[in-house]
């Protein structure tokens, strides 16, 4: 088994300007803490309560197999039945997970109970109507996704909400030992790597780390991550990029980066180098929210 060290820095409610200047400006992940829980959500949301206000709402949830993702759809109310189920028998059977779902979209009033956003750790671009770039996850104890990196090369924070999350990180620069394939996916499971068949691995320096209820992780552009539930869990991330970022994102259309990619990274480029008010950028951005998830 690896050696996994615990790397990622730990603070609380630091301000924008030391986020950016300590954190982004310089690719370093972090954990803060101190924010999420003045938020109504940290001690409302749950399973019982989406299904009180939205119990017909149709979402997708997946399971991943062997480099492939099958997709379901449930209303809330039965997503939530079959969550509940298992987490009381933790039968055999793993439940599809529900993965990049823009539920701020879907469900409004959970705007609400967010706030105050952290809107000082993201770009003033994203001020208007930030929620539109919001993503949930919704699932059972020992969801997993796979070792990946977001696919048009964000910055990601990710809030947790409810229950653990066990990230294990790999900075971009040790992506050439994890064995990429499709372009952002990677053959290596960092729980159980086989150095036989990928010795390369060996090489590669890992960090494991457990984001709790009340955390929000930072993870710069092109982090690798491998992320199981430890708990039934609430998540909810927002993918963004800086000026810098943005044109790194189109750079890397040389690097292999799939065109319709790239067509996104191009918009918010618009928007963050060329000032293209948001209002604009968003009618052409938003059907990335369908293409990821």
């Amino acid at each position: 088994m690896v050696t996994i060290s615990s790397e990622v820095e730990r603070h609380h409610q630091i301000s924008g300007e030391d986020f950016l200047v300590n954190y982004v400006n310089k690719s370093q992940p972090v954990i803060i803490s101190g924010v999420i829980p003045k938020w109504d959500a940290f001690s409302k949301w749950s399973l019982p309560y989406f299904r009180s206000i939205a119990p017909e709402l149709n979402i997708c949830a997946k399971k991943f197999h062997n480099g492939k993702i099958a997709r379901e759809s449930f209303t809330i109310e039965k997503y939530a039945e079959i969550l509940e189920e298992y987490e009381q028998t933790k039968n055999q059977i793993q439940p599809p997970y529900c993965h990049d779902i823009p539920l701020f979209s879907l469900i409004p009033s959970l705007i609400k109970d967010v706030q105050p956003f952290a809107l000082d750790y993201l770009p003033k671009w994203y001020a208007y109507k930030w929620w539109r770039y919001c993503q949930f996850f919704i699932g059972s104890s020992n969801s997993l996704t796979p070792l990946h990196f977001d696919c048009l090369l964000t910055n990601n924070l990710f809030f947790q909400i409810v229950g653990r999350k066990q990230f294990t990180l790999l900075l971009s620069e040790d992506s050439k030992y994890c064995y990429r394939h499709n372009w952002r996916w990677f053959k290596i499971d960092p729980e159980h790597p086989d150095f036989e068949q990928y010795p390369l691995y060996k090489n590669a320096r890992p960090i494991k780390v457990i984001v709790h209820p009340g955390d929000i992780l930072y993870m710069p552009p092109g982090t690798l991550h491998h992320v199981r539930s430890l708990d039934m869990s609430i998540s909810f991330n927002v993918d963004w990029h800086t000026s810098k970022s943005s044109f790194n994102g189109i750079a890397a259309s040389f690097k292999g980066m799939p065109v319709k990619n790239v067509y996104y990274n191009l918009l918010l480029a618009l928007g963050l180098i060329f000032k293209v008010p948001p209002q604009v950028v968003f009618r052409f951005y938003k059907s990335y929210l369908n293409y990821v998830s």
